[in-house]
């Protein structure tokens, strides 16, 4: 997870510092996503990239039984979760149980194709039957697009990636759901991923 790595030198406060994209674009599919976490209950979950947990209450909220994975576990221990220390696309090495849900929020931006397609690939293997893999993955139109370039300038390697390249990477076979996740004023900034198992 190339630049990923920064954010072990990250304090709470500076990952929690809203910018103007929190409020263009992150804030906009909160309304998707947060409802979407809200609804899970009682179930066993693994969150992959959780960061300092901004999703992650909800589900501990709801009764789930939640374990992370994170590049930096250390951000996440106010959240009261056992958290292990590992990268997404290393979930094979990494973690032997079954989920019921599999979730992943603004993290794959820092994959690329190769490590994105390992993700995706054995999350779903780690579900249990009927389970469910959900991940955000940024576009490669509208502000997504954008984002990504911008982020680029900066020296911070993103990548945003298209529908039916996101779909190649599942593999057929599935039910998957693509969930547009639009900004402020309905530009495609980045999709919500939700593969059954």
């Amino acid at each position: 997870m190339k630049n990923y790595d920064r954010y072990k030198s990250y304090t709470e406060k500076k990952y929690n510092r809203k910018s103007l994209s929190y409020y263009l674009m992150k804030k906009e599919s909160d309304k998707i996503l947060i409802p979407f976490v809200k609804n899970i209950m009682k179930k066993k979950i693994l969150e992959v990239g959780l960061g300092y947990g901004y999703y992650t209450r909800y589900l501990v909220e709801n009764d789930n039984m939640v374990k992370g994975l994170d590049i930096n576990p250390e951000l996440g221990q106010n959240i009261g979760i056992e958290i292990m220390r590992g990268h997404a696309n290393k979930l094979r090495v990494l973690i032997q149980d079954k989920y019921d849900y599999v979730l992943s929020f603004f993290m794959t931006e820092y994959l690329d194709e190769s490590e994105l397609k390992d993700f995706i690939q054995q999350g779903i293997e780690l579900l249990n039957p009927n389970g469910i893999f959900a991940t955000t993955v940024v576009a490669d139109k509208g502000l997504g697009w954008i984002y990504i370039k911008l982020a680029r300038i900066k020296g911070i390697q993103k990548y945003c990636y298209s529908e039916k390249k996101i779909r190649e990477m599942i593999g057929r076979g599935k039910q998957i759901s693509i969930i547009p996740l639009n900004t402020v004023f309905n530009i495609p900034f980045a999709v919500l991923v939700k593969v059954k198992r």
